[in-house]
């Protein structure tokens, strides 16, 4: 028997023998280098993808296999999913083979669990076809196991020829160091599941969840809204003509008797010297045949004639006269004239009645809002209203609602609306300002304003 070597102070060292129980030494002292330097490399894996793709695929330099699946336990279920496969960069648990091999583990945890190794033939586990022509045949699972003692993992390990005491070993130590490195990379928690309820615990959600559904919230809908004036005073054309100049610009104040549109005068001048010179003329037949008056009979009889004439003559002047003064638009009273652009109307045809522009106090302003048809609900006037600028989207403007329509009109954009009035109570937004409306109806339960949409959407596609 050789002799113990001697350490630096010259004491020997002792060779302990094997415990009674151990796995039998194979006497390949490469076996067993390699078996370390496997785990150190376990060990120094920077994250759990990283460990994973190691292991199923370094691992055939400590033990032989053709194929080795890793599965997990999901968040949620009892299902094992497979997360990784040897020779494969990713897996898709929508392939047969995939997907075969998790209805393998799930039958091998219902028949045996998957807390302790098992090594089984996979003809034994009953007939599947995406396995009928898999060529390795005998399976081995080794289960990875929490600090409790409870299993998360495991490895599926495939080949054609039914594994050794020896490889079984070191297949134990090998996912003991898995397991320690895969719970060290997560904190201690290698799967976060979501816990299974109990009665009670099912109980008080259901009862909260109750009590969620008929908490009594308001209503609310989103529209779009313009800021308007509040009663403004619309200048309409007088009469069908040409407008020739506007002279104020956009959003000006103006006064009282201040010009603001002019139409093109050319016709209508014309037509009043035109019913001048008529007047003219029958004022002077009249003044002929009432000189004539006692001459002679029948000049006298067509002095009642000529009256009639001069006296029609005489209105169609008058009218001429009126309508010219009509060709300047003056301010019916002070405040801010309100239109597009000058562009749009200098030089335009336009027929008697059309809106050319409006003049409005701009300290009087209301919110004009369109309430989709989809999204109506009752509101009462005084019902609050919160208004979202463009220009000034970081804050809110309240109101209230002053009256709301009960007839839908289509819109610009084509969307049928019903016309909410409200006024401002804080703010005063610039006139021609738009935005973003909340309107707040009546208190409603949780679950009803949520569930109010789909139900009336689902009743008008299958009608009941």
């Amino acid at each position: 028997m050789a002799a113990s070597p001697p350490d630096p102070q010259g004491a020997p060292i002792a060779i302990l023998p094997l415990a009674s129980g151990a796995a039998p030494v194979s006497g390949d002292a490469n076996v067993l280098a390699g078996l370390l330097q496997f785990e150190a490399e376990i060990r120094r894996q920077g994250s759990v993808a990283e460990l994973h793709y190691h292991v199923a695929n370094e691992m055939r330099r400590i033990l032989p296999y053709d194929q080795m699946f890793i599965a997990r336990q999901p968040r949620i279920g009892d299902d094992y999913h497979i997360i990784c496969a040897s020779s494969i960069s990713s897996v898709d648990r929508n392939t047969p083979l995939i997907q075969a091999m998790e209805k393998l583990i799930s039958k091998l945890a219902a028949t045996d669990g998957l807390d302790r190794p098992h090594d089984f033939a996979l003809a034994a586990m009953g007939d599947d076809a995406a396995l009928a022509e898999y060529p390795f045949g005998q399976c081995r699972w080794q289960p990875l196991l929490d600090r409790e003692g409870k299993v998360f993992a495991g490895l599926l390990l495939m080949r054609e020829t039914m594994f050794r005491e020896g490889e079984n070993f070191r297949l134990t130590r090998i996912s003991e160091t898995v397991s320690h490195s895969w719970r060290a990379l997560t904190g201690e928690k290698p799967v976060k599941r979501i816990g299974r309820f109990g009665r009670k615990e099912k109980i008080g959600v259901s009862v909260a969840l109750l009590v969620i559904a008929l908490f009594p919230v308001r209503m609310t809908a989103l529209a779009p809204v313009e800021v308007v004036a509040e009663r403004p005073f619309t200048v309409a054309a007088p009469f069908s003509g040409v407008i020739s100049r506007i002279h104020v610009a956009p959003n000006a104040a103006v006064e009282e008797g201040e010009l603001l549109v002019s139409f093109d005068d050319v016709k209508l001048s014309n037509e009043l010297k035109l019913a001048e010179e008529k007047l003219a003329v029958a004022k002077a037949r009249v003044d002929r045949s009432t000189s004539s008056a006692f001459g002679k009979d029948d000049e006298t009889r067509e002095i009642a004639t000529l009256r009639a004439e001069y006296d029609l003559a005489q209105a169609d002047y008058g009218f001429a006269n009126d309508v010219m003064d009509l060709a300047a638009i003056k301010a019916p009273r002070s405040g801010m004239a309100i239109y597009s652009d000058r562009r749009d109307w200098e030089g335009r045809a336009v027929n008697v009645g059309d809106p050319i522009l409006q003049v409005a106090d701009p300290g009087k302003i209301a919110l004009r809002i369109d309430l989709p048809a989809a999204e109506q609900m009752a509101l009462n006037r005084g019902s609050r209203v919160k208004l979202w600028l463009d220009a000034q989207p970081l804050w809110a403007i309240e109101g209230k609602v002053k009256y709301a329509s009960y007839q839908a009109r289509q819109t610009a954009e084509g969307i049928l609306a019903f016309a909410v009035l409200a006024e401002p109570v804080s703010d005063r937004p610039r006139i021609g300002s738009r935005g973003t409306a909340k309107l707040y109806g009546e208190r409603v339960p949780l679950l009803y304003s949520l569930l109010k949409r789909p139900i009336a959407s689902l009743r008008q596609t299958v009608g009941f």
